[in-house]
């Protein structure tokens, strides 16, 4: 459920005002890809809002389940061993395939690809985890992961979608322009 546009708002000030009072919740060196190139605000942003286009295009699943795999719903001990092959190779092309829906972690690499790269997201991540350290008033040394905050039961993708625009929000006013 989509916060209200008053409570949302509050919710970034509270952010903001984090992130500035604490330099330990994004210190400068999260702005430093894996590459060990320095990335912008701006490129954060973009990929995290590339990632909830994605997203909404492909669609978002909280994780992947067994029934995923419906190719091997019909192989059985009696089946034959070209028919257990082919099951296996059939659900092995569906689930590697470059179809949705997507876990946020899946949508996050498929932006690497689209248009962003490894390193915004990288620092992505840390922008999301700042977003959840604040939201739950969690110490900053706190580690949280954004992919596993989105896979906990009973998520929403309405929740994943605030997650993401608020991160490229602090991104974009809280990242560095250079």
């Amino acid at each position: 459920m989509a916060l209200p546009k008053a409570e949302t708002a509050a919710i970034n000030a509270d952010i903001a005002e984090s992130v500035t009072e604490s330099t330990v919740l994004l210190p400068a060196r999260v702005w430093v890809g894996s590459s060990g190139q320095p990335v912008t605000g701006a490129a954060v942003a973009a990929h995290l809002d590339l990632t909830l286009k994605i997203l909404e295009r492909d669609g978002w699943v909280r994780t992947y389940t067994d029934e995923d795999v419906s190719a091997l719903n019909g192989v059985t001990k009696t089946s034959s061993f070209r028919d257990m092959l082919h099951g296996l190779v059939v659900a092995v092309r569906d689930l590697v395939s470059d179809r949705g829906p997507r876990t946020l972690t899946l949508a996050m690499y498929k932006a690497s690809e689209e248009g962003s790269d490894t390193d915004a997201r990288h620092v992505a991540e840390y922008c999301m985890a700042a977003v959840i350290r604040a939201r739950y008033s969690l110490d900053p040394s706190t580690f949280v992961c954004a992919s596993a905050w989105a896979d906990r039961q009973g998520r929403t993708f309405d929740e994943v979608r605030e997650l993401l625009a608020e991160a490229a929000d602090l991104a974009r006013t809280h990242g560095p322009t250079a």
